[in-house]
């Protein structure tokens, strides 16, 4: 598990979540830093993310992978 700033330049120890590896990677895989500050996208909680149909598709592919394995995933082609 890693530790994810929900709200990116805060350094508030309360707006960060324990996600799984993989989750971590897509989140800054998918989406700019702009993006997450974003409060239209709604990205800086949870819920927000798994609502985001981009990180939903993301999730199905994630569920596939067997525990203990790792995907590979390229950085987002976007300038960040």
């Amino acid at each position: 598990m890693h530790k994810h700033h929900m709200q990116t330049r805060r350094k508030d120890k309360e707006y960060t979540e324990y996600i799984c590896r993989e989750c971590e990677k897509t989140v800054h895989g998918l989406f700019t830093n702009t993006e997450l500050r974003d409060p239209g996208l709604e990205l800086d909680t949870l819920d927000g993310l798994r609502r985001n149909e981009r990180f939903q598709k993301a999730l199905k592919h994630i569920r596939k992978i067997p525990p203990g394995e790792f995907m590979k995933m390229k950085d987002a082609k976007r300038k960040r």
